[in-house]
């Protein structure tokens, strides 16, 4: 993959040192080119562990593993539950619809709407709107309280999920894109085996098969481990919010070569100066 990297400012001294003058308005343009410089693995890890804004990039992602959780639940647990609580007849596939169906059209009017709102600050807000989702179930086992419970969490996930890529584009360095979006996305794999096994266990005690349920203590559980982590993020808002103008140099982009396009207008100079 090869990056280029355009300097009008450059190109344009060198024009004005030559006596060039603009009379169309068309200064040169002189493209740098930059490919990959080989190193190895510790070598990206440790100078990208060497930076500040990393490790607070880290600390935001695992306090978002909790609010991930809840859509685990909502593919492993919600399907159970409502079997269970409500019978073989249930439209189980029509509410988790509600989903996709939402995101699709909330995340561009959302994304229109706070165009100007810092990442982390929507990742905030959206993950109390996720978490909060989830009591609509701890205060009613009915059809309607599903049905919020997964339109809220919707519209929680539409606010703060998008946002999430944009901050980890935000405080990556250049060159590190790569590493930071892969470490963005691992606490979505992180959290399918805990809630795997939490779910099983969940619905094992407190909404069996068959025998009495208390299927509401089972939400509040799963809610309190939700609501953790815009909790955390809250109380670890100054650490989180700090913005460090971390100059550590990569060598993944190095010069390799630099070449000069010209401009319609040098090519007429150069004709009348021949």
């Amino acid at each position: 993959m090869r990056e280029i990297k355009v300097n009008t400012a450059a190109a344009n001294s060198d024009d004005e040192r030559d006596g060039h003058e603009y009379s169309n308005g068309s200064p040169s343009v002189r493209v740098s080119t930059f490919v990959p410089a080989k190193a190895s693995l510790w070598k990206i890890l440790r100078e990208t562990a060497s930076t500040k804004s990393f490790w607070r990039f880290l600390v935001v992602c695992l306090i978002t593993l909790n609010v991930r959780m809840i859509f685990r639940h909502l593919d492993a647990t919600l399907p159970k539950y409502l079997v269970r609580e409500f019978g073989d007849d249930i439209p189980k596939g029509t509410i988790y619809a509600i989903n996709p169906a939402l995101i699709i059209i909330l995340v561009p009017l959302v994304a229109a709407a706070t165009t100007g709102v810092d990442p982390l600050l929507m990742i905030h807000h959206g993950s109390y709107i996720s978490a909060a989702s989830v009591f609509f179930l701890v205060f009613s086992t009915s059809i309607w309280s599903c049905i919020l419970f997964v339109t809220v969490l919707s519209i929680g996930e539409a606010v703060w999920s998008p946002r999430l890529y944009e901050y980890t584009m935000k405080i990556s360095k250049e060159g590190r894109e790569g590493t930071y979006m892969a470490l963005s996305s691992a606490p979505l794999f992180l959290a399918k085996l805990p809630v795997g096994f939490l779910s099983g266990l969940l619905l094992e005690k407190y909404c069996p098969e068959e025998g009495p349920r208390e299927s509401k203590t089972m939400w509040l559980i799963i809610g309190s481990l939700t609501a953790s982590s815009p909790v955390i993020m809250t109380i670890l808002w100054p650490y989180l919010s700090k913005d460090d103008s971390d100059t550590a140099k990569y060598v993944e982009l190095t010069t390799h070569e630099t070449c000069s396009i010209e401009t319609p207008y040098e090519d007429q100079s150069s004709n009348r100066k021949k």
